[in-house]
């Protein structure tokens, strides 16, 4: 993993951890998906210490399904609508990852989840 000292390098971690995080849930590569889940949230976490968690907005209409529902995720308690508008729509695909994008609406609207 590049070493994170800049927005544009956390932005870049992000997209790409993101991306591979989505294929390897998609391939059942466990182990991979960990992995990568760790970059994203080391990503997430730099641009939250300089302030910038808005800066994943750019993500949300991403080719990947994974970078835009991890963006999604993290935009949730500040742009909420947003956030769930983005996940309401990848829960109507198919696959794994509309189960968990439906899953995380249910657990958000509960209360069970901090980004």
């Amino acid at each position: 993993m590049k070493k994170i000292k800049d927005i544009e390098t956390a932005l870049a971690v992000f997209e790409e951890a993101s991306i591979q995080q989505a294929e390897a849930t998609e391939e059942g590569d466990y182990k991979t998906g960990n992995k990568r889940h760790i970059e994203i949230t080391k990503a997430v976490e730099f641009v939250k210490s300089e302030d910038t968690v808005d800066s994943l907005r750019q993500f949300l209409s991403h080719t990947s399904i994974g970078v835009r529902m991890w963006a999604a995720c993290y935009l949730l308690p500040v742009d909420e609508k947003e956030g769930e508008r983005v996940l309401k729509e990848i829960a109507k695909s198919s696959g794994i990852h509309a189960l968990t994008a439906d899953t995380t609406l249910s657990e958000w609207k509960k209360g069970n989840l901090k980004f």
